[in-house]
């Protein structure tokens, strides 16, 4: 037995039925199969593997051969080492460094007459100390000399070498942990606006089935993961805004010594950007989702949570969406254009009035030179 599309309903049902169990169509001749009198379509038959994407990354190296042999140019000259590595040079410098010496072998009892004044060393002319002693008569008496070399002592080398390997450690370690929480703040924010994206792209699936029944579970999922979506936005916006606010608030003295809150606040702004724009395509993605089922009561819902969102967080008034656009690094003058069109619209609804043919233009940004609509960017 094979299954066809009801002509009417688009359901599945049996190509033997003379009648469709969900929307009751039957064709002229009710004794006859629906499938011998009627256009029909057959129900999709997907016969493919769906396969993994693996793309081969070859082996990893450690260091490739072309960044080792720019290491070894750069820092084969002993000119750069100093400048760039100027602890590891000194190190380097005094342990090339070995003096040679020669020193007098005597036993401790010669030692003891030359503390004692009875011997001493000859004296040459200019003043250096000779390797001969005479005593109080003048008998002069020969020295044993030994060849040294002293290693130099770079224990304080070694320890400020030590210190700036420590210093450069920490420093290391606190810029790895700024660049972990940036890291984890952009992850949030791809995982917020990845809700919105994905509620949308289900509501673009869900309107090709044909099962109405399968159509009408599909869309009501797509609603709600909207929801979602919108409810973490506006929430991260909402808490975003209140710090962009409390920072305006301060002086401009304040704003420079705060040269952290002041890259903080930017980020923050970007994010609310992003926010607002997902956040009302979240909204047409309910509002769409409701009007393709009939319902338009639950849809109007949804257009009042938007207003009160938007009159909660003064979003009505231009000059709030020019504070974000003030703090942000990316001037957004054109979302600051459409959303104040689009702010306007929805706190002039009349959730009295029908919205049969209104939901898609009420939620739609237009081009500023006033052409055809187009979706959010």
């Amino acid at each position: 037995m094979s299954r066809i599309l009801c002509p009417e309903c688009g359901t599945k049902i049996s190509d033997k039925a003379t009648k469709c169990p969900h929307c009751g169509f039957q064709s002229a001749d009710p004794k006859r199969p629906i499938s011998e009198q009627d256009k029909y379509e057959m129900v999709p038959i997907f016969e493919y593997d769906i396969e993994e994407w693996q793309p081969n990354r070859g082996d990893l190296s450690i260091i490739s051969y072309e960044d080792n042999r720019s290491l070894i140019q750069y820092f084969g000259k002993w000119e750069n080492i100093k400048v760039k590595l100027p602890a590891i040079a000194e190190v380097i410098g005094a342990m090339a460094g070995k003096d040679h010496i020669m020193v007098a072998k005597m036993d401790s009892y010669v030692k003891d007459l030359i503390d004692k004044g009875i011997y001493r060393f000859t004296i040459d002319k200019q003043g250096e100390i000779l390797p001969t002693i005479r005593d109080a008569d003048g008998f002069v008496k020969q020295v044993r000399l030994e060849d040294m070399t002293l290693t130099p002592n770079l224990t304080q080398s070694l320890n400020n070498l030590s210190t700036h390997a420590v210093m450069a450690q920490i420093l290391d370690e606190i810029e790895y942990v700024g660049d972990a929480i940036r890291e984890i703040h952009v992850e949030l924010q791809n995982d917020r606006l990845a809700m919105a994206e994905g509620a949308r792209d289900k509501l673009m699936q869900a309107r090709l089935i044909q099962d109405a029944k399968l159509r009408e579970a599909a869309m009501l999922n797509v609603i709600h993961s909207a929801t979602d979506a919108k409810r973490v936005l506006m929430r991260n916006f909402s808490q975003n805004m209140y710090h962009i606010t409390e920072h305006s608030k301060k002086s401009d003295f304040q704003m420079m010594l705060d040269f952290k809150g002041e890259k903080d606040v930017n980020r923050k702004a970007i994010d609310a950007f992003q926010a607002l724009v997902y956040i009302t395509n979240s909204v047409q993605t309910e509002c769409e989702g409701y009007a393709m089922l009939g319902e338009y009561e639950p849809c109007k819902e949804c257009l009042e949570e938007f207003k009160s969102f938007i009159l909660e967080n003064k979003l009505n008034d231009r000059d709030t969406l020019l504070l974000l656009n003030e703090n942000s690094s990316q001037k957004r003058i054109e979302v600051v254009d459409k959303f104040t069109d689009i702010a306007a619209r929805i706190t002039a609804f009349d959730p009295t009035e029908r919205i049969d043919y209104t939901v898609h233009s009420l939620l739609t940004a237009e081009h500023e030179n006033g052409g055809e609509p187009d979706e959010q960017e």
